[in-house]
């Protein structure tokens, strides 16, 4: 299922000698609607990773989160 966004921001990044780049945050409502999803992307070169976590125990137990989704397990 797709989930709602809340919030999105960017922030820009120098690097660390290999260039700039940024870090995107997102901020999103979790399927049940009492807690939130977030992602985090660290998109500089040499870190480019990425991190979804939410703050919904519930939801934590029934889903498994990606970038704007939510599937059941």
């Amino acid at each position: 299922m797709k989930l709602k966004q809340l919030e999105e921001s960017t922030q820009q990044s120098s690097g660390y000698g290999a260039g700039s780049g940024e870090v995107i945050n997102e901020t999103y409502e979790c399927p049940c609607g009492n807690g939130k999803v977030f992602y985090e992307k660290d998109d500089i070169p040499g870190f480019r990773s990425s991190d979804i976590w939410s703050n919904c125990k519930e939801c934590d137990e029934k889903y498994t989160f990606g970038r704007g989704i939510a599937t059941e397990k």
